[in-house]
Formats: structure tokens, sequence, C-alpha cells
């Protein structure tokens, strides 16, 4: 039976992304997974066919299908290669965190190599303590002049080893505070004090997960 809530737009794209799923995407799935590498060739594809965070606005490199799109998308990319379906998955969580929240300045440039799948964004909540509960992080971090400065631990990250800037969410007031005083900000991968160790995921190690380990970290105050 159709379902009645998607309409011929979306099961046209559904078909397009089925297609390229099949073609390109599900032939190296075992290869990927035996390498433990993801495909930046494949994800440049990704993006030049308008599949990575299509929701997001035409100005910041999306298409403005809605998030109906993206997840129709990520969907037939999940059925061929899960690991390879993060790339949607982690572009639309954090591409919607960034266009509704970032700097223009800073996040535009960041948002357009998201889209085009030139760039891959981790989204660094969980830790050691306590979970995915983002009322009750420990991962500190400071205002030092015109800089956050971050120390702690971040684990279970996906893309931790591979990604290219992670959104990372932390503590900038007292822990009693709870979900008050928690702060994101936009940290390079490439910045000094960040390090970054793997685990071994089956099912998922083209994609990977791992921890992250900032040692005064330090980011400009405009990427909060």
């Amino acid at each position: 039976m159709r379902n009645p809530y998607i309409d011929d737009d979306l099961l046209a794209l559904a078909e397009h992304a089925r297609r390229f799923a099949d073609k390109r995407v599900a032939p190296g799935f075992l290869e990927r997974d035996q390498t433990r590498v993801l495909d930046r060739t494949l994800m440049r594809e990704m993006g030049a066919m308008g599949f990575i965070a299509p929701e997001l606005p035409e100005a910041l490199g999306g298409q403005g299908l809605g998030c109906l799109a993206a997840g129709v998308i990520h969907e037939e990319i999940a059925r061929a290669d899960l690991s390879i379906s993060y790339i949607n998955l982690l572009a639309s969580l954090n591409g919607q965190i960034l266009s509704d929240h970032g700097r223009p300045e800073v996040v535009g440039p960041w948002l357009k190599k998201l889209t085009a799948g030139e760039a891959l964004l981790a989204i660094a909540l969980t830790e050691p303590r306590g979970g995915s509960d983002a009322a009750n992080l420990r991962l500190r971090v400071e205002r030092v002049g015109d800089e956050y400065v971050i120390n702690g631990e971040k684990t279970s990250i996906s893309a931790a080893d591979q990604a290219d800037a992670v959104v990372v969410f932390g503590r900038t007031g007292s822990v009693d505070s709870g979900a008050h005083g928690v702060t994101a900000l936009l940290v390079p991968t490439d910045v000094p004090g960040l390090t970054r160790s793997r685990f071994d995921c089956h099912g998922q190690r083209a994609i990977g997960r791992g921890s992250l380990f900032f040692e005064n970290v330090r980011v400009p105050g405009n990427h909060r």
C-alpha cells in the first residue's frame, strides 16, 4: 500500500537514493568493514548528489528539502551500509545545531564542506561517568579572555578518530546546575591538546567509535 504521508517527489528521491546505495554503497561494505577506513571519495559523491543534510538551506549548501527527505535518504544508505549512513546521520545532527545556533561567519564554511562531503563532523555528548545524559556532564569548559578552555573526556563517540571537527557539549556552570550551564562548542580536531582513540566496533568499523581527550584545548569564543 502506498504511504499517504510520502508524496511523489519523496518517492522519487527514495528511489534515486536506493539506486545509488545499491550501485555504489553496498558493493564495498565488506572491504570497508575489514579495512576500517571510511571512503571519502564515496562521501564526496554523496555530497555532489545532494544526499548529505538536504534539509539545510541552499545558502548553507543544503537543498532546502526538509527533514523527511533527509530521513528517506538515510534509510536507503543505511540499508546498504550502516557505517556509511552515519555520514548522513552526523551531518543532519550537527548541521541543524550549527545552522540554528552557530555564528554564520564561523559555521558557514564548515556547513558548505559538510554538505559537499568534504568534511565529517562528530557530536560529542557521551561521557564515561554519565553516558548521554546532557544534565550530568563533567567535561569542563571555562571562559578565559576571548577563548574557551576545554578539559575532560568524551567516549563512545561515532567517527571519533576520523572527524574533521566535533560539536562538543561541556559544563560551564556547576555540576549541581544540571541541564543549566551546559555549553556547546565547535572544535576542529587539529587543535593542540586534543587526542583520540578508537574502539573495535563490529558491524560499523568503517565509521568507528572512540574516545576524545581534551587537555587545555582552546577555541575562540565565537565557536560557541
